[in-house]
């Protein structure tokens, strides 16, 4: 939105109004930005009806397609979802976003090969933004491959030291990696020690450790008797069916 309304301050700097080609291109310029922040905030009627105003005075820009995608993805109609980010990408094979947001489609469809391939280009594309690289480390968490999802996270952290999402993304993948230390000291940069046991509870829970992870929630729970994410993950654990009747009570 900045750039439309420095567009216009422009016009009227320059001591004359907008020609009728300038002012419809700010208005587009306009509407382009206001779509892309209520996909930010998840009003997505609003951006909806919004970027179908945009679609119709130019179809042709990829951006329209690409947000369009983002809040198809975003309301898990992900078929579709995908068709609209491969048409925004037809029309710019270098929009880095629209790659990003198509790697983010084939994860939730567990495409995770294409999903990385994708998450690559939009980092290829634009190497210094964290988000790529958070969106790649959390695809190759996905698939299994927690060493290289460690490397991406560090890459993000390299670029914003305090982005609070990636130092908790990373703590999981350290501790599938069974580093468990580590993980806890990245749960930690972001959460209070009860926070950063659950977390840690959590990531055992995950790797199929009922045991460990019950323990660890105690823990927690220790540390913040009060903690709601440790009450309800132990209630839903002892709660869960086991094969193990040995497994501690």
């Amino acid at each position: 939105m900045r750039r439309a309304l420095a567009l216009a301050a422009l016009f009227y700097a320059c001591g004359g109004g907008p020609t009728p080609e300038e002012q419809a291109k700010a208005d587009q310029e306009l509407k382009v930005e206001l779509a892309e922040l209520l996909v930010d905030a998840k009003a997505h009627h609003n951006a909806t009806r919004l970027l179908r105003q945009a679609m119709k005075r130019d179809p042709m820009d990829p951006r329209l397609h690409y947000l369009m995608g983002a809040v198809l993805r975003d309301r898990g109609v992900y078929p579709e979802a995908k068709r609209s980010l491969m048409v925004a990408l037809k029309l710019d094979p270098k929009l880095a976003q629209a790659h990003s947001a198509l790697g983010m489609v084939h994860d939730l469809l567990g495409e995770h090969p294409e999903a990385q391939a994708a998450h690559r280009k939009a980092i290829e594309l634009v190497g210094d933004e964290p988000k790529f690289h958070n969106n790649l480390g959390f695809s190759l968490y996905l698939a299994g491959q927690h060493e290289g999802a460690v490397d991406a996270y560090r890459q993000a952290l390299r670029l914003d030291p305090d982005a609070s999402r990636v130092y908790i993304n990373l703590g999981f993948a350290l501790a599938a990696q069974k580093k468990d230390h580590e993980a806890l000291s990245m749960f930690r940069q972001v959460v209070p020690e009860a926070g950063a046991l659950n977390n840690l509870a959590l990531a055992h829970e995950l790797q199929g450790n009922p045991a460990s992870a019950r323990r660890m929630y105690r823990e927690a729970l220790m540390a913040d008797p009060g903690l709601k994410q440790a009450l309800a993950n132990l209630k839903a654990l002892d709660q869960a069916p086991t094969d193990d009747p040995k497994e501690d009570p």
